[in-house]
């Protein structure tokens, strides 16, 4: 079923500094607005920085940037936008109450490997953090929550930006906020992989699941049962063997 075109929904790109998220982002945006698709970007380190003025780096500080720039782009998916998000965002329960207020939510986590970071990292934030000489960084000395059930995770060390906003387009088609035919418009001709059911287990094989798990948990236990009955039993004492070439009494 065809996604009605024109309904907004939240892209929501979440993963520590030096990422990428940013110009994933970036990415996304330019790519959408090729296609004809409104969609505006909000990223923390670019011009929504003016939204967070005054906020610092304490866990209810970050939980406001995600309030805040969560009701930007609310606002832009009400008017049939496409809100792309690019934040830190390090703590999972200031997402969850997002995804819970949007619904229309693609939440994606743009990981990369700790060594892949400081090589991003001019300005030394990480090699300080870990030196003990900075504080306050997420992921080093203060909590990183990863998503728990993102609609896709990118490794950014592993993957070119291209592929990265390919996986991104194939998770909107999953989460039905696009349809085949626009994925199609997005990435100049291509069809969407589809999603493989999980194959559903036989009757035999569920009463044969059933019954080991019965004869495991009941029949166990009534062996073991039976075991003990046996060893408590007195034992019978043997009759004695007459000894050989003993007579027998008349």
């Amino acid at each position: 079923m065809e996604t009605q075109h024109g309904a907004g929904f939240v892209v929501w790109l979440t993963g520590m500094n030096r990422a990428g998220k940013s110009t994933l982002a970036s990415h996304l945006v330019a790519r959408l607005a090729a296609a004809g698709r409104p969609a505006t970007l909000l990223d923390e380190d670019g011009e929504a920085a003016l939204l967070l003025e005054g906020l610092g780096t304490l866990k209810e500080d970050r939980t406001r940037v995600v309030t805040r720039l969560g009701f930007v782009a609310k606002a832009v998916m009400r008017s049939g936008g496409i809100a792309v998000c690019a934040a830190l965002s390090p703590y999972r329960d200031a997402r969850e109450q997002l995804r819970r207020e949007a619904r229309r939510f693609v939440e994606v986590f743009v990981d990369c490997s700790m060594e892949k970071l400081r090589e991003r990292d001019p300005q030394g934030i990480y090699a300080k953090a870990l030196a003990g000489e900075l504080k306050g960084v997420p992921g080093v000395d203060v909590p990183y929550e990863p998503p728990a059930r993102p609609e896709v995770v990118v490794h950014t060390d592993q993957l070119s930006v291209e592929e990265c906003v390919l996986r991104v387009l194939q998770a909107m088609v999953d989460a039905k906020v696009i349809g085949p035919a626009e994925f199609g418009r997005l990435t100049g001709g291509q069809r969407p992989r589809r999603a493989r059911p999980e194959p559903a287990a036989k009757p035999a094989a569920k009463a044969k699941a059933k019954a080991a798990a019965k004869g495991g948990s009941a029949g166990g236990a009534r062996r073991r049962l039976d075991a003990r009955q046996a060893a408590r039993r007195p034992q019978r004492k043997a009759a004695p063997t007459p000894a050989k070439g003993a007579k027998r009494r008349r």
